[in-house]
Order: structure tokens, then sequence, then C-alpha cells
């Protein structure tokens, strides 16, 4: 067990914590390992927000436990804030600073010094906006900038909060790049967004909340597989052909009806090349085809 404690980087037992008369987390369980790119999924209102506030220290769950790195400390110790970086979700840096002060201000917080600030902005590609107006940066750019300053000093844990909820596509695109570095890095990832489509590059599983309950645990690996086992192969004909469905039906297929001239069958494993070669050995013409699969927020979705 001492191996495996020392893997956990968060520990969530049973947690629930109520806002008024709102459930915003309901017995909620779950175990983050050093290394791992976790991300928290579900809609507005389904209970991220408080979920990270508690992961944070800033609010302390009604009932439950949660438990931060080595020596399993809860999240407003002193020691298990200072192992984690965060990344909010809305940014706003002061005016007439640039990024390098900024972003040695925030070191300052932390007692860092020496090149920390050098370094950690060379990592996130800002090395030659250190002399910026940091009020002044784009959209993106302020991202960056919040990641470096979660960054600073190596956190044991980085929290990202809707990070690219606010950014155009190419920002977006950008920041994934650094995530995805970072993943290779051997970064401790917690991510929360709204979308699977968001995280499902980075991402090794995934958390759904609905209304502050866990309603699925999952990872990436097992969701992709399902997906390959879910595809159908669309077939459609110049016309009707009453050749088409004895053909498939020889080769172990068992034909649905699809449109006015179309057939759906079986396309997993490669399977849809069989069912292809069986309509042409039995002479019916096929005018197109094509591999359908359900998207990965479709199958977690569901």
């Amino acid at each position: 067990t001492g191996r495996g404690a020392a893997r956990v980087m968060i520990r969530v037992d049973r947690i629930t914590k109520r806002l008024g008369q709102v459930l915003a987390v309901g017995d909620l369980s779950f175990e983050l390992t050093r290394g791992e790119t976790f991300a928290i999924i579900g809609p507005n209102g389904a209970g991220k927000t408080t979920t990270l506030k508690i992961l944070l220290g800033l609010a302390r769950p009604d009932r439950g436990r949660v438990a931060i790195a080595t020596g399993e400390r809860p999240p407003h110790d002193r020691q298990a804030r200072a192992a984690n970086g965060c990344v909010p979700q809305r940014v706003t840096f002061p005016a007439q600073r640039t990024v390098r002060e900024v972003l040695q201000f925030f070191a300052d917080l932390r007692g860092l010094r020496g090149n920390e600030v050098t370094r950690t902005l060379e990592r996130v590609g800002m090395g030659e906006l250190a002399s910026r107006s940091a009020s002044q940066l784009s959209g993106g750019f302020s991202q960056r900038l919040s990641l470096a300053q979660a960054l600073l000093g190596s956190p044991e844990l980085l929290i990202l909060d809707e990070p690219t909820a606010s950014l155009d596509p190419e920002a977006t695109w950008e920041f994934r790049r650094l995530l995805e570095k970072l993943r290779r890095e051997g970064t401790t990832i917690l991510l929360c967004s709204h979308l699977l489509s968001e995280v499902e590059r980075v991402a090794d599983r995934v958390l759904i909340l609905v209304e502050g309950r866990c309603a699925a645990l999952e990872s990436l690996d097992e969701l992709r597989l399902r997906q390959m086992r879910a595809a159908h192969l669309v077939i459609e004909l110049d016309g009707p052909d009453p050749r088409a469905v004895p053909a498939l039906l020889a080769r172990g297929f068992t034909p649905e009806p699809h449109g006015d001239h179309g057939l759906v069958v079986d396309g997993t494993n490669g399977r849809g090349f069989e069912a292809l070669e069986g309509l042409r050995t039995a002479g019916v013409a096929v005018r197109a085809f094509e591999i359908l699969r359900p998207t990965l927020e479709e199958l977690f979705l569901a």
C-alpha cells in the first residue's frame, strides 16, 4: 500500500457540499495518480467549480475527506497548497506592469529566487515578450502568462479551470500544445471543462459530473476502443438490387436498410471491406460508402 499511496496525488473520499439548499457536490469519490492528466467535465452547474474550490482549499466539504500528495494533507494545509499551481478560468493583470514584473511578483510570493522567472517564461514560449505590458497581451498570451505563474517552482500538481473558454481557435490550439508538452514531461494535471472534445487529446481519464454526482469515470483508451467497436459501414447502392442483402447475409452480416437505396452493416475490425467485397463479387453496383463512428462525446454522454 505504501507504493500505491505514493502514486496518489489526490484522494477524494465521498465529499458532499451544499450551497444553501442546492446540492453542489454529492458523495463524490475519485483518485488522481502522479503523472496522470485527469479531466472533470460536465454542463454548467454540474459542480465542477465547487469541486475545484474544495481541492484548492478555498472551500471545505460538509462531509467526506480530500487528501493531497505525500502525507495525505488536507487541501487547506500550507504544504498542500504549495504543491499546487492553478490556472483560473479568467485572468487579469495589473496595468503598467510588464510580463516579467507580473511573474516576478508571483515568484516573490512563493519565495523563489534565481532565474526561475526567466526559466518559466521560456518554458511557456514567452521569453521574447518579457518586457511587454501584461495588460495588453492577447487572450492566448494572457492565458500563457497565467500558466507560467502556475508553473513557478515546478508544483507537483497543475489545476486548470476551463483554460480555453475565452480563447479563439488558434490560441486554443496553441494552449493545447503546451498542455501536451507538459503531459509528456510527466506533469500531473487536473483539467476542468464542459466539453469532452476540449480534453480528449490530452486526458488519460475523464470524470463526468451531473448535478454534483459522478455519472461516469472512464479512461480515454476505453472510450476509443468502444468507439471502434461501434463503427458501422453505410453503403449506398446505385439502385434497388435484390442480390445485395443475400450477398451480405452469406458473409455473416445482418444488413439494415438506410434511406432509399442504402444498407448499414457492422464496420468493426475491418469487416466493412469484407462487406464491399461480397457485394462486388455478387455484381452489386455500389455508388458510395462511409464508415460512421459515434464521437467520443456521444459515447461518454450516452
